[in-house]
């Protein structure tokens, strides 16, 4: 059995703010898209060129692609979400190249971890 001082310590960092994040956090894969649109009111600012915003999250669903609107009381909530799945996402990727690195030089040196 291996202890945790294996770890290089910015893997370390990465696995305990992981874990955290995994632990505290709701997460969201996917992306906030800020989209504008004409609405088709009769004297409506939007004719004029204003159009009107509004936020959505990209996402998949079910292996397709969807939109689905977000309205503004929920804007900050799913930002957190989204930004928190791509930290864990960033986590991930260290942790992994970390171990890619250990495997390799467990390879140059004839190791076996079994």
């Amino acid at each position: 059995m291996h202890g945790r001082n294996r770890f290089t310590p910015p893997e370390r960092s990465a696995r305990s703010r992981l874990a955290q994040l995994l632990h505290d956090h709701e997460l969201i894969h996917g992306s906030v898209v800020t989209m504008t649109r004409v609405c088709g009111k009769a004297g409506c600012h939007c004719e004029r060129g204003e159009k009107h915003v509004s936020l959505y999250l990209s996402l998949k669903l079910e292996g397709k692609r969807r939109m689905v609107y977000i309205p503004t009381a929920l804007e900050e909530e799913v930002r957190r979400r989204v930004a928190a799945y791509r930290e864990v996402e960033q986590l991930t990727e260290i942790i992994s190249a970390a171990c890619v690195d250990r495997v390799l030089e467990n390879k140059r040196e004839g190791k076996s971890n079994r």
